[in-house]
């Protein structure tokens, strides 16, 4: 529930000892000058005062005053300019005691102290002293430059002065009272004081408390002060003796003020101000009755760690202790009484005896202050005083649909009612019904239950009523009794009274909490569970695919048990076949995507999914014969298509395709993975084959059927009668229409259903082709020793072991003595071939050359070798020598390059263009490419001959180049290129979720209607007309009266704060000006229900009427184009209230992550490296980036690891470019013999390398390539293949690839790169050559940022990013220059992570 409020995060901490505590007073004070935006004031206790940079998150002023200074009231602080724009700050400090203030002066004398900001640095010291006349409690600030200081006593009196103190106008308030806070606003922003304001500069409410009541008065300030009026509060009920207080109290610049009592109480009252200066407040809600906090528990003096703040309107703030060390921030709306969002913020001063304070800062963030409330004993040491932001969304607005579905995270926070709201709802009798329920079901006698239920219904049937009526309470109370109880095995249950109310439509799964299938199935109740999936509307796909989970499981259970027929458990529920389940399930309107994310939670299990594909394919037998003998006999009016089926439990063949579909998009993966659902995916295949066939020729029946839909048409019209005269144009246009629904249109059934099931049935049945087109290998080993048994067959298992990898669906081997007949028959029995003659069919030399030139490049020997190639059919031969070495050998020359997948796609009837285009052959090898010098008359300019900078993957490791072809760029100018190169992607619609967050806003977003739409009030009252005398009235309520209908004559209608007026009336009175005359009884004699109250008052026309359009109007900009939707809530939350359910974006970038390097163990999976026995490397740089990536909501395809290897590199990209938006791969980007990266991108991909180096450290070889594809928006896809080191790789990601990532989801260029900032080095850093990016922790203290090394910054050493936060960034060596960066010494440093303090 965090949405709306940031993670906080420490702004400052100090200690507080025996020395620095003071009785009666806070070890520290924290205010905030509206005027003085930006900065707070933080006034510690025996230290001094502090000016804190909330932006830089450091002091810019401090004013140290030692041990033996102490403060009575929080400190003031005010910008002022004087001379040329010099920027001064002003602190106003009352001082309680000091060496040299005398005691009479104390807490009466104000320190006036004067720094300069002029490059934010602080400069020396000056301090005057004045004495006040009285003890001020709090120094403010109001909107004048002659009189902009406001000084408030303890009792509430108020007294304007200049910027030297002077007293210039005051206003007393004598009594005895405790000030608890006062509140100043800018008049313009005060709706609720209505008078004239012109000469008025701030509206002062101060608030005060004595005995059991709370005072607020409320003062206007111009060049005096002037008093308009004071309320008094009662702090407890009325006629309560109250042993409390008040622990914090609050007013927004609406006048919505409310306080929390230390007994949990909390009230909230809507101030108003009208002529002539009559103060009024109007309760806003019920009070609410908090618990849990631990504040709450214990008694005790002083605040008692509970604090709350006002943002706008009745939304408030709450921080309280919870649990020890765990403080509770909590987002309340008081107008509705429910909780928003919430967030925990652990720190050891979270006890229930600190100091809270909670002060609202600038836009968009407020703070917190934790102090101890009493000196802590001398075991402990001394505490720690700690302040802290609390960042929150300042677009957040009260309103009815931000509240609505916050009930049960509000009553985690609330006492429990006293009693239950539904006598007031329900009559008599309905309650004694589920009081009689209940107490049936809690003594195990259902039969009792359901004896009640059906003798109320019959005695409450008439002859006028068959039966009686269901309210939406009521009906929900009886299924909660029943299904919300708690059941344990062997527990009685009766199925009745739920199966009687499923048959009339009255239940919703929403009636128990989504869950409806699940409670019915653990009792056992699955004809219910079926009858659900035919009545109730809201059933979700998680429910369903739950229930097909649970049936799977309990029969696959019950099988593995013993078959033995003496032991079969008789006691055993009946639990129905998997067939009607599913088929309810299906017949179920289900939406495809959730589903997906259901199959994936419940049925992550292959073998559950072979289950249910099994029956699926049962299914799918005959459909569209099916159907279609169904659809023709709906026309000829013998069926009823939307009732019959082919069977009593096969579902409608579109809804097994649908589904299917769904099922295979979920579990593609798994499936695949698990070798038994071949077969069974394979039979769907067969099965859908003469589906299609089917279709194909229903296409036909196009032509036949046309002129009978058109004759059809005609003797419709002609049927119906009269037919209205239309224009020639209009009788054309519909004419036109006409034709083309006829001619996909045969009576009630349109054939374009079958044409939409052909599309869905062509989507997976490419995947299953693509699964029969897999390739087997045989594998005949050739040798007499090895028939004999003498020797071992080591270079048969070596092919095997190669080919299985590669994707080959079936590797079979044989042994085969070294004679014809012999090796035709292996071949006969691994073929399935009838006859071979000859053995070859057709010969392959050049892959006969390709063996020998491959084996002759390692020994001359290879020369006396006889390999031969060709095919038999659509099988191809290849043989290869005996020994392992060879055998590898020839292997890679055939896997590499993509030969051996030529061939087979040939052998196949392919075309081989997939093959070409991935090897990228289009391009001209290097030094073979000639100029095309001709015009061109056309106008077209002939293609330049493109030259790869990189060396031939394929040669050997000598042939490598050896110094680097690509310059070595600067820094800025690699950011440059990469800004120049990446282009926005393109706009998508989404729904108005939380999943929009990341993205940027494609339009403007304009309010399609006025809010609130219509009148609603402001307070609890009752609506009225304003002509209505007072008088007696009959009061109505929504239960008893329509909005949209006029109110009779003589009655009022009740209304709670925000609900709409009906029809008739134009004013509501409050609550306070009536009186209750009579009310209805119960049974029992006691008020249950208005009946008729008195009206007291005269109200106006529009008196406590909220107009349309008050909070938005029609038409209003709210967001604009450009706009980063951020995950803080606020513009997702702004969509929701215009009422957008779908908004134009551009789409963020999937990223797709690739590591390189055959030293690489995957750390789920690991697989020895084979070889000397050496280990290998964890692959850390997949799992590091990804952790950033979707930290970042950015989602991520994981292409694994990709081995030295062309083929290798060249599938992985590949899957790169089809999944993903850009590609990011670590490794193989430098010179090493098994960097392939940038030859694979120039020579298979014809891909563009626009910078391979760049002069930086760490990340020298990090490279920025664009791919050319079809898929791609603008025609090609980007690539970063950064360093294989995990420094290198995280510093050089953070650095290119996340302003790369902003700009193609159209982030400003501006905003592209992380945010940098200055820090004062805390060590010596020596330079480099080049721009070097050093791993450092930034904290933030009073003297500013400071820079923290993580020690070693080698590239390969992980651990230097561990706990880091800023990466510094050190300039180059410049001749003549330091050769380092001394401690203290100032640089910049990119923010990589929160800030520490």
């Amino acid at each position: 529930m965090s949405s709306s409020i940031g993670e906080p995060f420490q702004l400052y901490s100090t200690n507080t000892s025996a020395k620095k505590f003071s009785h009666n007073s806070r070890p520290v004070y924290t205010t905030y000058n509206p005027k003085f935006r930006k900065h707070v004031t933080l006034t510690i206790q025996g230290d001094g005062i502090h000016v804190v940079d909330l932006e830089n998150l450091h002091s810019v002023v401090s004013h140290s005053v030692g041990d033996h200074v102490s403060f009575s009231a929080p400190a003031f602080s005010r910008s002022i300019a004087e001379g040329d724009d010099t920027r001064f700050s002003v602190t106003y400090a009352v001082i309680k005691q000091a060496p040299e203030v005398v005691k009479a002066n104390r807490e009466r004398t104000i320190w006036i102290m004067k720094q300069t900001l002029t490059g934010l640095r602080v400069a020396k010291d000056e301090r005057k002293s004045v004495v006040a006349p009285f003890p001020p409690m709090r120094i403010c600030g109001v909107d004048s430059d002659k009189l902009p200081l406001l000084l408030v006593s303890k009792s509430g009196g108020i007294s304007l002065a200049d910027p030297e103190v002077t007293i210039k106008s005051q206003l007393e308030w004598t009594g005895e009272r405790e000030l608890l806070d006062v509140f100043i606003f800018s008049p313009s922003s005060c709706p609720f004081i209505r008078r004239d304001m012109d000469s008025v500069r701030n509206v002062v409410c101060i608030c005060c408390q004595a005995g059991s009541n709370l005072y607020v008065r409320v003062a206007l300030v111009g060049e005096e002060i002037v008093h308009v009026d004071t309320c008094e509060l009662p702090i407890g009920s009325e006629g309560e003796t109250v042993d409390g207080r008040i622990a914090g109290v609050t007013c927004s610049v609406e006048g919505i003020l409310s306080f929390v009592t230390s007994r949990g109480v909390w009230k909230a009252f809507q101030l108003s101000v009208s002529e002539p200066s009559s103060l009024l407040a109007t309760p806003l809600s019920e009070p609410l009755q908090l618990h849990r906090f631990s504040a709450l528990k214990k008694k005790r003096p002083g605040n008692p760690g509970i604090s709350v703040v006002s943002f706008s309107s009745s939304l408030v703030l709450l921080a309280a202790t919870v649990d020890g060390q765990n403080i509770s921030l909590q987002l309340w709306d008081l107008r509705y009484g429910v909780l928003l969002a919430s967030q925990t913020l652990t720190s050891p001063m979270a006890d229930a005896l600190s100091h809270f304070h909670l002060t609202l800062a600038h836009e968009g963030q407020a703070l917190l202050t934790l102090s101890p409330s009493q000196l802590p004993p001398k075991s402990q040491g001394s505490a720690r005083s700690t302040v802290h932001a609390i960042p929150f969304d300042q677009t957040l607005k009260s309103n009815l649909a931000a509240a609505l579905g916050k009930s049960s995270a509000t009553e985690e926070w609330l006492a429990p009612p006293k009693s239950d709201p539904l006598r007031s709802v329900l009559s008599e009798d309905r309650v004694k019904l589920l009081s009689a329920i209940k107490s049936s079901i809690s003594k195990q006698a259902p039969q009792r239950a359901d004896d009640a239920f059906f003798t109320w219904i019959k005695s409450n049937s008439g002859r006028d009523t068959a039966e009686p009526s269901f309210e939406h309470e009521f009906v929900k109370r009886i299924v909660n009794t029943i299904l919300l109880s708690d059941f344990k095995a062997g527990d009685q249950y009766s199925p009745r009274i739920i199966q009687y109310l499923l048959e009339r439509g009255l239940v919703s799964a929403m009636m128990v909490d989504g869950i409806l299938l699940r409670r019915l199935y653990e009792r056992g109740d699955w004809e219910n569970v079926i009858l659900s999936l035919r009545s109730v509307v809201d059933v979700s796909e998680d429910e369903m695919m739950s229930s097909l989970k649970f049936v799977i499981d309990e029969h696959r259970k019950r099988e593995n048990k013993t078959s033995d027929a003496m032991e079969v458990d008789l006691s055993e529920s009946w639990i129905p076949p998997l067939e009607t389940i599913l088929s309810a399930c299906l017949s179920y309107d289900f939406s495809p995507v959730t589903a997906r994310l259901s199959i994936r939670r419940h049925l992550s299990d292959a073998r559950d999914l072979v289950t249910i594909l099994g029956v699926l394919e049962g299914w799918l037998h005959g459909g569209t014969e099916d159907e279609t003998k169904l659809a023709l006999m709906s026309t000829a009016k013998i069926v009823d298509m939307t009732t019959e089926s082919r069977s009593t439990i096969t579902p409608p063949y579109p809804k097994v395709v649908t589904f299917l579909q769904t099922l295979l998009d979920a579990s593609c993966i798994t499936l695949l993975q698990y070798r038994p659902s071949y077969d069974l995916l394979r039979q769907i295949l067969a099965q859908i084959e003469p589906e299609i066939d089917r279709l194909d020729r229903l296409e036909q029946l196009r032509g036949v059927l046309e002129p009978f839909a058109k004759a059809h048409a005609r003797i419709s019209r002609e049927k119906a009668g009269c037919v209205p005269q239309e224009s020639q144009a209009e009788s054309k246009r519909r004419r036109k229409q006409l034709e083309q629904q006829a001619s996909l249109e045969v009576g009630l059934y349109r054939l374009e259903e079958l044409w939409d099931l052909d599309d869905k049935i062509a989507r997976y049945l490419q995947l299953l082709q693509s699964l029969a087109m897999s390739f087997s290998a045989g594998v005949i080993t050739v040798s007499d020793s090895v028939h004999a048994g003498v020797n071992e067959d080591k270079s048969g298992a070596l092919i095997q072991d190669t080919l299985r990898p590669r994707g080959f669906q079936r590797v079979v081997s044989a042994v085969a003595p070294d004679d014809e007949e012999s090796i035709r028959a292996r071949l006969k029995q691994i073929l399935s071939l009838q006859a071979i003659s000859p053995l070859l069919e057709r010969q392959a030399p050049g892959l006969v050359h390709l063996l020998l030139s491959s084996s002759l490049k390692h020994t001359p020997l290879a020369a006396l070798s006889r390999p031969v190639a060709g095919t038999i059919g659509k099988t191809l031969v290849v043989t290869l020598p005996g020994s392992t070495k060879a055998v590898r050998e020839n292997l890679d020359a055939l896997l590499s390059n993509g030969v051996l997948d030529h061939a087979l796609d040939l052998i196949k009837g392919g075309s081989g263009k997939a093959v070409h285009a991935a090897l990228g052959s289009g391009h001209t090898p290097a030094g073979q490419g000639q100029a095309h010098g001709h015009h061109h008359h056309s106008g077209c300019v002939a293609p330049k001959p493109r030259t790869a900078l990189s060396h031939d993957p394929s040669i050997p490791a000598p042939g490598r180049l050896r110094v680097s072809p690509y310059p070595l760029i600067g820094l800025e100018d690699a950011l440059d290129i990469i800004m120049t190169e990446v282009q926005p992607l393109g706009i998508v619609t989404l729904p108005v979720t939380a999943n929009l967050a990341g993205h940027v806003l494609a339009e403007d977003v304009y309010a399609p209607e006025d809010i609130p739409s219509s009148k609603t009030t402001n307070v609890d009252g009752y609506a009225v007309r304003s002509s209505d005398t007072p008088g007696v009235y009959k009061v109505l309520t929504s239960l008893t009266h329509k909005l949209f209908n006029d109110l009779p004559k003589g009655s009022i209608f009740r209304i709670n704060t925000g609900g709409p007026l009906p029809t008739g009336t134009d004013s509501v009175i409050m609550v306070e000006d009536t009186e209750l005359e009579s009310a209805q009884k119960d049974a029992d004699g006691e008020d249950m229900e208005e009946e008729q109250v008195k009206t007291l008052a005269q109200v106006s026309p529009g008196d406590n009427v909220r107009q349309p359009g008050s909070d938005v109007r029609k038409g209003e900009l709210v967001m604009q184009m450009g706009e980063v939707i951020t995950s803080a809530g606020g513009e997702v939350g702004t969509l929701a209230f215009v009422g957008r359910k779908e908004v134009k974006v551009v789409r963020k970038p999937v990223v797709a992550l690739l590591s390189t390097g055959n030293e690489l163990l995957d750390l789920q999976s690991p697989k020895p490296i084979p070889g000397d026995g050496w280990g290998g490397i964890w692959d850390t740089n997949r799992p590091s980036l990804q952790a950033a990536l979707e930290g970042m909501g950015y989602k991520v395809v994981d292409l694994g690891i990709a081995s030295d290897d062309v083929d290798a590199h060249i599938r992985a990209i590949s899957k790169g470019l089809e999944t993903a938006d850009i590609l990011l791969t670590t490794g193989g980007t430098s010179m090493g013999a098994g960097d392939l990266l940038k030859p694979v991108i120039e020579r298979r991909f014809n891909g563009t390398i626009h910078f391979g180096r760049v002069a930086m450290k760490p990340g020298k070889p990090t490279t920025f390539a664009s791919i050319p594809t079809k898929a791609a928006i603008h025609g090609r896809k980007l690539l970063f293949a950064l360093p294989g080191n995990p420094a290198s790789a995280i510093v050089t990601f953070h650095i290119f690839v996340v302003p790369a990532l902003r700009r193609l989801g159209a982030w400003l260029t501006s905003k592209c790169q992380l945010p940098r900032v200055e820090v004062q080095l805390q060590d010596t850093m020596p330079l480099d050559s080049r721009v070097e990016f050093h791993r450092v922790i930034v904290r933030s203290t009073p003297d500013g940022l400071l820079a923290t090394t993580t020690g070693s910054q080698r590239s390969s050493r992980m651990t230097s990013l561990c706990g880091a936060n800023g990466l510094v960034q050190l300039p180059p060596l410049a001749v003549g220059g330091p050769s380092k960066l001394e401690a203290g010494e100032f640089a910049p440093a990119v923010v990589i992570g929160e800030i520490q303090m």
